[in-house]
This record gives C-alpha cells, structure tokens and sequence, in this order.
C-alpha cells in the first residue's frame, strides 16, 4: 500500500509539472468556452427549454476531444518512458508489487483527467445566473452523466496503461490509445449493420449494445439515469485492462 501511494503522488504530480498538461487544459476550456457561448446564444434565441441544456454540452466537440484524445496523452508515458529510459527494469526488481505500480499510475492519471473536468461543472453553474440563463439548472442528471463520463474514461485509460506497457515508444503508446478510444466509440454501430441477421443473435446483440458506450450513455447517463449494468461494465473493463498491464509487465520480467 505504501508503494501504491508513493506511486500515485509521484505520478500525479508529474502531471501538474507537464506542459503537456497544462496545454491540454488551457485548449479544452478554450474551445469549450466558445461552444457553450454558441449554445447558450442558441437556447436563449429560440427560447429553447433550458433543462436541455446540461445533455447537450456533453455532444460538444470538446467532450470527444477530451474522450478519444486525452487518456491517450496522459497515459503514454506511463510505462514507455521507464521503458525507453531504462528505469522500468529497476522498478520491476524493486521489493514492491506490480499491482501496486499499476494502480498508482492509473489512479493518479484518473484523478488528473477527474480534475480536468471538474471545473466544467462550475461553468454550467455560473451559466445559470442572469447574464446568461437566468435559471436553475437540474444538477442529478449532471452528476449522473458525469458519472458515465469518469467510468468510460477510467476504462480508457486503463487500456492506456496497457498500452505504455507494451512499447517504448510514447508516441506509439499515445496513437494505440487513440485508436482504442475512436474504435470502441464508432464501431459497434457500424459492426452491428455490416453482421446483418446475425446481430440479432442473443449473445452477439448483447456484447454489441455494451460495447456502444455512445448509445448508452446518450439513453442513460444523459438523461440521468445509471445504470448498473453499464457501471459493472465499465468496472469490468478497467480491472480487465489493468490486469492486461499486469501480464505485459510480468512477461517483460521473464524475459
């Protein structure tokens, strides 16, 4: 446990100290500021009921940037690095558990990405004051949503961490996560209609309307509903990920 927290501060303050970070934050807020303008604009132009409001700033252009393209970022480094640097073999013999490495490096790149959206939440509630909206906002379906958020991504960015497992190369371990990130986002519904008939199968339509995260998150998170399936779902995916990470890392230690 205590490599685990040693791990996880060192980690999370390597984010805070990279411009990489930084410049992630600064243009997420930047182009998400512009977008929640124009949306704002739009409802008050057409008086548009403004409880639709939260639902439709998750489909903005920023919220796919920071799903298919920043788990990627932060994570690259995690294990490439060490591997291009040397250290990992150090880290690896060192009396400590890998489980404890793993989940340092995870947990402290899921509490930075957490800590990248959170200041969204504040901004939809200076939204509801005068120069803006002028009313109240329904916050349980925010909070529902970003729930589904922080699952999806905490599973992206195991597989991130997965990904910085197997190579040395960070730029490498970044684009696999990225293509990750886009194919579990647009496949399922393009696999679904080239399988035909057999999407309609039991087994083969249930691991299709899990893996399409977008639909269910859209007719669950969205509106404020969770639901349990998808929350174990996501768990699954994490711990299935973060395990993968385990193996590669032990697989390197025998070689």
């Amino acid at each position: 446990m205590t490599a685990l927290v040693a791990t996880f501060r060192k980690e999370l303050l390597s984010f805070f100290v990279s411009p990489v970070s930084w410049v992630v934050g600064i243009l997420f807020y930047w182009w998400r500021g512009v977008e929640l303008r124009a949306l704002v604009d739009y409802f008050a132009r057409y008086r548009i009921d403004q409880e639709l409001l939260p639902p439709q700033t998750y489909g903005l252009g920023s919220t796919f940037l920071m799903v298919v393209l920043v788990p990627g970022l932060l994570t690259m480094r995690s294990f490439a690095e060490e591997r291009r640097t040397g250290s990992l073999e150090t880290l690896l013999t060192a009396p400590i558990r890998d489980g404890e490495v793993i989940v340092g490096k995870w947990a402290a790149a899921t509490v930075f990405y957490s800590l990248l959206w959170l200041p969204s939440v504040l901004v939809l509630h200076a939204l509801e004051y005068g120069p803006f909206l002028g009313a109240d906002l329904a916050f349980g379906p925010v909070f529902a949503a970003y729930l589904g958020m922080f699952l999806l991504s905490g599973m992206l960015l195991a597989f991130g961490c997965f990904a910085s497992s197997l190579t040395d190369n960070v730029l490498l371990a970044a684009l696999l996560t990225i293509m990750f990130d886009y194919g579990l986002l647009s496949l399922p519904r393009q696999l679904a209609a080239q399988l035909g008939e057999l999407a309609d199968a039991y087994y083969v339509r249930e691991l299709l309307d899990k893996l399409d995260v977008m639909r269910n998150f859209s007719e669950w998170f969205a509106r404020g509903l969770i639901d349990t399936s998808q929350v174990a779902f996501y768990v699954g995916g994490i711990v299935f990920f973060l395990c993968l990470t385990g193996i590669s890392l032990a697989a390197r230690r025998i070689a």
